[in-house]
């Protein structure tokens, strides 16, 4: 939409988001009725909106000042930030199917064909442990690697793993912030963001120097999850914010992947929780490939995702593994001496019963190895 003071229809959406906060349910039903009256392209005045909204409602956007708006506006134009509304052409239909949809959002980057590409959101907590370090970056990097557009939100621990392993291939990867686009949350990660706005985009439902709060996080969660596909949860304990996409993915109908975790480990009592209630196991990235790629055969590619650099050789390279593994994940690896193997097999690796269920999970991410029935792995050969 035109970036002007005289578009009176931006204005008018401007005003409302900002009247009754991002994420508003309200908004959204004034926005309804104010479009099925044809009144959004004149300005708001209390003759106008009283016959159509209560009497509250009129007052506050009535007499909300404008020239909050105009500054808004000429920080989206210095900053070069686009402003996307719901009445626009492009905006998403994943994100105008849900309740809350946001009435504007604010992008920095290349938005992309929303709805015609196969995206992926990636989240777990910010203080993760070193496996899920891993498996948030190699599978960010594997999907990426497949053409699959990454979705995450910027913050510390799971996200930065998964954008950085997006952005370690050239894929494209799309931070749904928690804060204003221009306002320096989280400085560690500001060359992040700088790098994820020119390979995808930096996408927030508030307003260029807008401040996180603790609110503002859970509130854009809806919007992680309903621009996707499918959400992948790499841990969670029972209180992580994951939970909350989790639970929002699957009220919007999306499917809801879970990496598995020992069940007496904290954060993963969480993710089991899921997985008790429905959600999808997740042991490779061919589980998610299975669950899409009859939709987007022109978009997902799996022998990109599984190809090697320097080698497309799978069996060759067994011994000089080059892939940015855990040292555990490494000893397993580097012992497989047969094609099909169980655990039993080895057992006499010195390893913890957790230590090797997590190097056997981090191996199935990363597409090393497969499950087959009855206990058994393969080496997986592509």
């Amino acid at each position: 939409m035109l970036l002007s003071k005289e578009n009176i229809t931006l204005i008018n959406l401007l005003i409302l988001q900002q009247c009754f906060g991002a994420g508003s349910i309200k908004a959204v039903k004034i926005f309804n009725i104010l479009r099925e009256n044809n009144i959004l392209d004149k300005e708001f005045d209390d003759k106008r909106l009283k016959s159509f909204i209560e009497a509250k409602d009129v007052n506050k956007l009535a007499s909300f000042d404008t020239n909050k708006v105009f500054k808004i506006i000429d920080d989206c134009v210095k900053n070069n930030i686009k402003v996307l509304t719901i009445y626009d052409a492009d905006y998403p239909e994943r994100l105008k199917c849900i309740s809350d949809s946001p009435l504007i959002l604010y992008i920095k980057g290349d938005f992309l064909d929303i709805d015609n590409l196969p995206l992926i959101s990636i989240v777990g907590p910010r203080k993760i442990s070193d496996f899920g370090k891993k498996a948030a970056y190699s599978l960010g990097k594997r999907l990426a690697k497949s053409g699959m557009i990454i979705v995450s939100g910027a913050a510390l621990g799971a996200d930065t793993c998964a954008h950085k392993g997006t952005l370690s291939v050239n894929g494209k990867t799309i931070a749904v912030l928690g804060c204003g686009i221009c306002y320096d949350y989280l400085p560690e990660n500001r060359e992040l963001r700088n790098l994820i706005s020119n390979n995808g985009c930096l996408v927030s439902e508030y307003p260029p120097f807008a401040p996180a709060t603790k609110y503002s996080f859970p509130i854009r969660n809806r919007i992680i999850s309903a621009l996707s596909l499918g959400t992948v949860v790499i841990e969670a304990s029972l209180k992580s914010g994951s939970l909350i996409t989790a639970r929002l993915a699957n009220e919007q109908g999306r499917d809801v992947f879970v990496i598995p975790g020992n069940p007496i480990l904290e954060n993963y009592k969480g993710s089991n929780a899921l997985l008790r209630d429905g959600a999808i196991p997740l042991l490779n990235a061919i589980d998610i490939f299975n669950q899409y790629l009859s939709l987007f055969p022109d978009k997902i590619d799996i022998e990109k995702a599984f190809e090697k650099e320097n080698d497309k050789n799978y069996k060759k390279i067994k011994k000089n593994l080059h892939l940015d593994l855990s040292n555990e994940a490494k000893i397993v690896y580097n012992n497989l001496n047969n094609e099909k193997f169980t655990v039993d097999d080895l057992l006499n690796l010195n390893l913890s019963d957790d230590a090797l269920f997590a190097a056997l999970t981090e191996l199935e991410i990363e597409g090393v190895i497969k499950a087959l029935p009855g206990g058994m792995y393969e080496i997986f050969n592509n």
